[in-house]
C-alpha cells in the first residue's frame, strides 16, 4: 500500500475515532448544535465562514465521512501538537496572506481523487463579527473543482470566542448547510456569480444576530485585549492609545466605556455601539490616511522580530527593533521591504503577522501587546499606489 493510502487510512480511522467525543466537547465548550450535511454523488468541497479555532471540528461534526482541512501553514508550529496534526489530520497547508497556488492545486488533486475537502474561505478569522471579503480566487477554485459546493455558516462563534480575547464565554453556536450546488449547476455558473452566491451565503454579522434573537455570552473580563483590534480612537483620533481592563475599555484621552455580555458597548456619549461600527469607521480613517501620507511613518511599534521562515516551518531571527509603515515601505529595524513587493500581509491568532516577497515568508513576533491589524489594513489602501 502506497504511503499516501496509509496515511489516508489511518486518518480516516482517527476521524472517525474521534467524532463522538469532539461533539461532547464542543456541546461542552461552546454550547454547539448542528445540522448535518447532505450525502452528495462523488466529493464535495465545503466552504464556511470562519469565526473560531475551533472550527474545523465544528464544521467536521456535520459531516460524519472524512474530509481534508485547507490551514495556515502556522499549524506546522505548535510543537508536538503540529506532529500529532500532520499524522492523525488530513491537512493541506496554505500561506496566510497570499494567494497560494500550490494549495489550490492540492485541494484540486484532492477532490480529483474522490476525497472531501473543507475551506473556510475568507481564509482569515473575523476581529470583529462580520464575515471577511471572499478572493474572487475562490470562485475560480470552486468552478475548477467540478465537484459539489456544500455552502456552511456558523453563528454565534464570534461572540463565544472573539478573536481578540484570551477568554471564552459561553452562550451558543450553531452550525448548518445553506446550499448544495452540483457540478453541473456550478458548470452553468460564471465566476462572478459563484462570487455572489458565497457573499450571500456564508455571511453572517454577529450584531445583526444579535438585534434578532439576543444571547448572552457570559464569562470574565469581557474587553481583555480588545486593543488588538480596535487601535484608532474615536474622540482624540490618536492611534494605540487605547487599554482594557476587565470588562473596561478606555483611551489615555479619558473616553471609556464597557463591553456587556450580550457583546455591546455601554457608556455615555458613546460614538459607537459595537466593536463593527468602531471597526468601520477606523477602516475608513485608514483608507483617508493612505491618500494623505506624507514621508513620515503611519505608526511604528517598538521590540518587534523579524523572522525567516525556514523549509522545515521553523522560524530563524534576523533582527529585533522597531516595526514601522511608510507610504512606499515596511521596516523592521535596519531592514526594509518596499510594498510593491510584499505578496500580502497576513495575521495569525490575535497578534501574528506574516508577509511574503519573491525571496522569502517572513514572521514577525513580540512579546508585548500591542495591534498588527493597523498595518494590514493600511498596507491593503496603500498596495495599489506602489
Amino acid at each position: 500500500m502506497a504511503e499516501d493510502e496509509r496515511a489516508y487510512q489511518r486518518q480516516r480511522r482517527a476521524y472517525k475515532a474521534l467524532y463522538r467525543p469532539a461533539k461532547l466537547l464542543m456541546k461542552g465548550l461552546l454550547n454547539y448544535t448542528y445540522e448535518l450535511g447532505p450525502r452528495t454523488e462523488g466529493p464535495c468541497l465545503i466552504l464556511s465562514n470562519h469565526v473560531t479555532d475551533f472550527d474545523p471540528i465544528l464544521v467536521g461534526l456535520s459531516f460524519p465521512e472524512h474530509m481534508y482541512y485547507v490551514a495556515g501553514e502556522n499549524v506546522m508550529r505548535m510543537g508536538f501538537l503540529s506532529k500529532v496534526v500532520t499524522r492523525y489530520a488530513s491537512v493541506i497547508q496554505r500561506i496566510k496572506g497570499t494567494t497560494d497556488a500550490e494549495a489550490a492545486l492540492q485541494i484540486l488533486r484532492t477532490l480529483r481523487k474522490g476525497r472531501n475537502v473543507c475551506m473556510f474561505a475568507e481564509g482569515n478569522r473575523t476581529f470583529t463579527g462580520e464575515t471577511l471579503p471572499i478572493a474572487p480566487a475562490t470562485a475560480k477554485l470552486v468552478k475548477m473543482s467540478r465537484s459539489t459546493l456544500v455552502t456552511y455558516r456558523l453563528t454565534g462563534g464570534y461572540l463565544s470566542t472573539p478573536r481578540w480575547s484570551t477568554h471564552r464565554r459561553k452562550g451558543r453556536m450553531y452550525g448548518a448547510p445553506v446550499g448544495v450546488y452540483p457540478p453541473e449547476e456550478i458548470k452553468k455558473m460564471s465566476e462572478a456569480e459563484i462570487s455572489a452566491l458565497l457573499a450571500r451565503d456564508l455571511y453572517e454579522n454577529a450584531y445583526d444576530t444579535q438585534a434578532k434573537a439576543p444571547v448572552a455570552f457570559r464569562g470574565k473580563a469581557l474587553a481583555e485585549t480588545l486593543e488588538t483590534a480596535l487601535y484608532l480612537c474615536p474622540k482624540c483620533r490618536r492611534i494605540d492609545t487605547l487599554h482594557s481592563q476587565g470588562d473596561r475599555f478606555f483611551c489615555d484621552c479619558g473616553l471609556s466605556m464597557t463591553l456587556d455580555e450580550f457583546g455591546f458597548f455601554r457608556g455615555d456619549g458613546l460614538p459607537f455601539k459595537t466593536p463593527l461600527d468602531w471597526d468601520r469607521w477606523q477602516t475608513g480613517e485608514m483608507e483617508r490616511l493612505a491618500e494623505t501620507m506624507g514621508e513620515e511613518a503611519a505608526f511604528s511599534d517598538e521590540g518587534q522580530t523579524l523572522n525567516r521562515k525556514e523549509d522545515d516551518h521553523s522560524l530563524t531571527p534576523l533582527v529585533t527593533g522597531t516595526m514601522a509603515l511608510y507610504r512606499d515601505r515596511l521596516t523592521v529595524g535596519d531592514l526594509a521591504f518596499p510594498l510593491r513587493d510584499l505578496r500580502g500581509i497576513g495575521l495569525i491568532q490575535r497578534q501574528g503577522m506574516v508577509f511574503s516577497t519573491a525571496d522569502g515568508d517572513y514572521a514577525v513576533t513580540a512579546t508585548r501587546l500591542r495591534c498588527v491589524r493597523k498595518y494590514q489594513t493600511l498596507f491593503e489602501f496603500l498596495k495599489g499606489k506602489n
